[in-house]
């Protein structure tokens, strides 16, 4: 008996009768008698025989994810006079099997190329998930299978929004055999997926002012991200008449729904950041991944909207983090309803561009007073509060920005002595200081 791609002979059990049965698993199935020799030579399994196949069962069973009990068998079989245990595995629907002990890596993958059992490549591991996927990138397996949600816990209670087991499946971030999806990846700790950000001198890339780059799971960029646009973001007053005017350089709804249109879809399989560029009479966002087939300027235009990663969108509707599907893009023209500057789509191959104008730049009003925003922030929470208390919460709704974006713009403007602040347990409440009422 020859050794093939499908056939694998072992004098006795060792370890890599898992490996090889794994590499069986993963490819086309294959065959793996115990009690042979390479050679071919019929040896026999010397030792109880029943104890043996529960053994190899129980051995492969117990340390492969997901389960591949009804895709491999072991009997008992005569050669020669001898008893020799056979297993037969089928090539599994759930492609790739991995050992738990090391999961989606390298070390826990094996396949098999010719007579060889061999480890997988991160690519392969990849491409064999591609290949046994539905092609779209949120709903197939994670390689990083060790995730944790400490943010989206967070973030799901401060909705009031369950975010159990059972929620995990129904939302897509559980995979029907288990394991985390792509999905769970993108709101996990450990989304290796960010966003950078420049912010320029003036109308090119020429001179920074600041710059960063933002990680973690998505909800933690939305936050920190919106909170540091919002640092940026300046107030110019205008006297019309009798009264100030307050009008930001970008409208927030529009800072915000641009934003999350770019995460929502952009095409995740392909390697980059979503990029951020502030300058002086514009702001860029560019995410990675063309418009879906068939959605046209003038159909964005009126909201019809083809998510790229559906699921995600769910979510984050689910959260009220948008309005609804498709509605974005509508929102952010109608922002600028008011203005002559238009946001602009431009054409770029490979990817997504929404370009928001400085509403402000090159005003031709009244006489203009730019204030720094922290100080601006002041003056509208002192608006609206007076020297009432009031809550992050409080702050978020006032400013359009999240619960964690809106603490730390307080704590910032409390390090700066624009705001007062007492801790109760767990909680802060904050007052504008005496001096700015």
């Amino acid at each position: 008996m020859l050794e093939s791609q499908t056939v694998e002979c072992k004098r006795e059990y060792n370890d890599k009768v898992n490996k090889t049965l794994l590499a069986f698993l993963n490819t086309g199935g294959g065959t793996l008698y115990i009690g042979i020799a390479d050679d071919g030579t019929v040896c026999g399994v010397p030792d109880d025989l029943n104890a043996q196949l529960r053994k190899v069962s129980a051995s492969f069973r117990d340390s492969v994810s997901p389960d591949p009990s009804g895709y491999f068998s072991a009997e008992m079989e005569m050669r020669e006079g001898k008893p020799i245990i056979k297993v037969s595995v089928e090539r599994g629907s759930a492609i790739p099997y991995c050992f738990d002990r090391y999961g989606l890596t390298p070390q826990g993958v094996y396949v098999r190329v010719g007579s060889s059992t061999v480890t997988a490549t991160r690519e392969h591991i990849r491409q064999m998930i591609r290949d046994n996927g539905s092609g779209k990138y949120i709903t197939e397996l994670s390689i990083e299978q060790n995730l944790s949600f400490l943010y989206a816990d967070k973030v799901f209670a401060e909705k009031d929004v369950k975010f159990g087991y059972s929620q995990k499946q129904s939302l897509g971030l559980i995979h029907p055999d288990g394991r985390f999806t792509n999905l769970a990846l993108l709101l996990s700790d450990q989304c290796p997926h960010t966003t950078k950000a420049a912010i320029f001198e003036g109308t090119n890339k020429e001179n920074f002012k600041d710059r960063k780059e933002f990680s973690g799971s998505l909800f933690r960029q939305i936050d920190e991200m919106l909170s540091y646009l919002h640092i940026f973001n300046r107030i110019h007053g205008s006297v019309q008449g009798v009264y100030r005017v307050d009008r930001p350089d970008y409208p927030e709804i529009s800072l915000k729904e641009a934003y999350l249109n770019a995460l929502i879809h952009r095409d995740y399989y392909l390697e980059g950041s979503v990029l951020v560029s502030m300058f002086d009479n514009r702001i860029e966002f560019i995410s990675l991944g063309g418009v879906m087939p068939g959605v046209t300027y003038d159909l964005m235009l009126t909201g019809v909207s083809v998510a790229r990663n559906e699921k995600l969108a769910q979510i984050f509707y689910r959260l009220n983090l948008i309005e609804a599907f498709g509605t974005g893009i509508p929102r952010i023209f109608s922002a600028y309803a008011e203005s002559k500057a238009k946001p602009e789509i431009p054409v770029v191959n490979g990817g997504f561009l929404m370009r928001l104008p400085n509403v402000n730049y090159n005003a031709e009003s009244a006489p203009v007073v730019e204030t720094k925003t922290a100080n601006t922030y002041a003056e509208r929470l002192s608006a609206k509060f007076g020297r009432e208390s009031f809550t992050k919460e409080d702050a978020a709704a006032l400013l359009g920005i999240g619960a964690n974006g809106a603490y730390k713009l307080l704590q910032r403007m409390k390090d700066k002595g624009l705001l007062a602040a007492q801790k109760t347990g767990k909680n802060w409440t904050y007052s504008i200081m005496d001096s700015l009422v």
